[in-house]
């Protein structure tokens, strides 16, 4: 059928909102599921900081597609695409530009072996970032649906299949779902999991910490806050800086731990005074191991608890 398995949403736009493509390609896009999420999550929530994102003539992300079956192609779909191009995504992905990732949801099991692996390796030769692939994990024996003859499964996928590329990331979705992430070297370090989802014990912990910046931090300090955009929001102190830093706005977790002591070495010679750590970020203390260790060594604890952490850097 047209669609696929809801369960890796979360974590396919958590992979996306970190890669920050400029250009998609969809390959099979089917109802458009994911053209929907895709363009959400690039130019319609980047109305908020510019209401002008939100108007069709204003988005700035190239979102493309695949679709064997004609049929399944409606005006949604050509308002939410820039192009879908209809055939054989085998013979169409040749002749395509490169583009920024390339996605493959619940795609690649409807291809024999040899024909999904040169899909593939095509695809990852035209990708600047990554391919993100999602399949079922074990046989589910999928014949035609909709009068569509491509709806037929005609393979099954492992993690060794996807672990013959590189730095390939396979991860497990509720027990019967692969997910793959193919980067392209140099790129970010990337989570692979959904975003932390707030509990009712996270209002208050966020509301202490809040309350801990403003005791602890000057009014009018800058400083770096790395909280995945938690809190910043909610600061009544202007100075935030989200960590990483580009033209003001949060630009995801570090590639690696050069990365991370490279842009806090900018942000401090731009005036930044402290760095900020909340703890659900925590994890980076021990992720960038090497980061972490510049910062004990470099800078003083202004406060250490279970909420979050401060430093001083001059």
């Amino acid at each position: 059928m047209p669609s696929s398995r809801p369960n890796t949403i979360a974590t396919v736009i958590h992979l996306v909102r970190q890669l920050k493509p400029r250009s998609i390609l969809d390959v099979g896009v089917g109802f458009g599921k994911w053209g929907h999420l895709f363009r959400e999550y690039t130019d319609i929530v980047e109305a908020e900081a510019d209401p002008a994102r939100y108007e069709r003539q204003n988005w700035q992300v190239k979102i493309d597609g695949i679709e064997g079956h004609a049929a399944y192609v409606t005006e949604m779909h050509r308002y939410l695409y820039d192009q879908i191009h209809v055939g054989d995504a085998c013979d169409l992905i040749r002749k395509l530009p490169a583009y920024d990732l390339i996605f493959m949801g619940d795609i690649i099991e409807h291809f024999e072996k040899e024909d999904g692996r040169q899909l593939l390796r095509e695809a990852f030769e035209k990708c600047n970032k990554a391919v993100i692939v999602t399949t079922p994990k074990f046989e589910t024996a999928q014949s035609e649906r909709c009068g569509n003859e491509l709806e037929r499964h005609r393979s099954l996928w492992s993690a060794a299949d996807f672990g013959k590329f590189t730095g390939a990331i396979v991860k497990t979705i509720d027990r019967d779902t692969l997910l793959a992430v193919l980067a392209r070297p140099g790129g970010p370090r990337l989570v692979c999991k959904p975003p932390m989802q707030a509990k009712p014990a996270d209002a208050a912990r966020l509301r202490d910490a809040t309350e801990q910046i403003a005791r602890f931090i000057p009014a009018g300090e800058r400083f770096i806050l790395v909280d995945e955009e938690q809190i910043r929001s909610d600061l009544a102190q202007p100075g935030a800086l989200p960590f990483l830093e580009k033209d003001g706005r949060y630009w995801g977790p570090p590639a690696n731990d050069e990365m991370a002591i490279a842009e806090l070495e900018r942000l401090r010679q731009a005036g930044a005074k402290y760095l900020v750590v909340i703890w659900s970020c925590f994890w980076w203390l021990e992720h960038y191991a090497a980061f972490a260790r510049y910062l004990r060594d470099n800078f003083r604890s202004v406060v250490s608890n279970e909420r979050l952490v401060i430093l001083r850097l001059d």
